[in-house]
């Protein structure tokens, strides 16, 4: 038991010592917990585990952002081959009305029309790779406001323990204080969460509009 208390502690540690960690001024001080039973720490770790995980989560929020990333970066690569190749249909159909050859005008014309719709369907998809990018990036603002209000939880259990284990160092955090920065964090996160389902929302909405062109369906012009 004691050194399931010793591990939690190191966790916290740890935790404390990350870039992501010490957001707030009135953060808690380990040595303080250290006058706290070990039987008593067991109570924290929930929300010592709660900051954990949202690490993790942040983490792969990051990476996917780093593929959607990548995403845009193919579909641009699509986007310019296509207007390439319709450039080059361009030029043969002018270089068949100068020759005045009408079979390959009209060969270069159905090219042509070909290249337009290729160009189209491209557009669509870095479009949606576009929106990709953004809803991966608002999965990681919400990320980040996840780990905020983690640790936020997190400082406001260790406070309560104290001031209810009547450690001696209690006196030098106010409960209140940190249930405001809770309530605090717990509204940027829903705003966060709000703003991540709309990204998504629309991303969905883009990958659509794509998937019906590149199914050689109509999609009608928006008005």
């Amino acid at each position: 038991m004691k050194n399931r208390v010793a591990v939690l502690l190191l966790m916290a540690a740890m935790i404390a010592g990350t870039a992501q960690a010490g957001l707030f001024k009135d953060s808690v001080d380990l040595a303080d917990l250290g006058q706290v039973d070990g039987e008593a720490l067991q109570s924290l770790q929930e929300t010592e585990f709660g900051v954990f995980l949202a690490q993790v989560r942040l983490a792969a929020a990051k990476a996917a952002e780093r593929r959607a990333g990548g995403g845009v970066k193919a579909a641009k690569r699509i986007v310019d081959a296509e207007e390439l190749d319709l450039k080059a249909a361009t030029a043969e159909i002018k270089a068949a009305e100068a020759n005045e050859d009408a079979q390959r005008r009209e060969e270069g014309a159905v090219v042509l029309a070909g290249g337009q719709e290729d160009l189209r369907t491209a557009k669509l998809l870095m479009a949606w790779q576009n929106q990709e990018k953004e809803a991966a990036q608002a999965r990681v603002g919400m990320a980040k406001t996840g780990v905020d209000l983690a640790e936020a939880r997190r400082d406001l259990a260790r406070v309560q323990l104290l001031h209810q284990e009547k450690a001696p160092g209690a006196v030098k955090y106010a409960p209140a204080e940190f249930e405001k920065i809770v309530s605090k964090r717990d509204k940027e996160y829903g705003k966060a969460g709000r703003k991540s389902e709309t990204e998504a929302g629309k991303a969905a909405k883009a990958k659509a509009a794509w998937e019906k062109v590149a199914r050689n369906e109509f999609v009608p012009d928006a008005e």
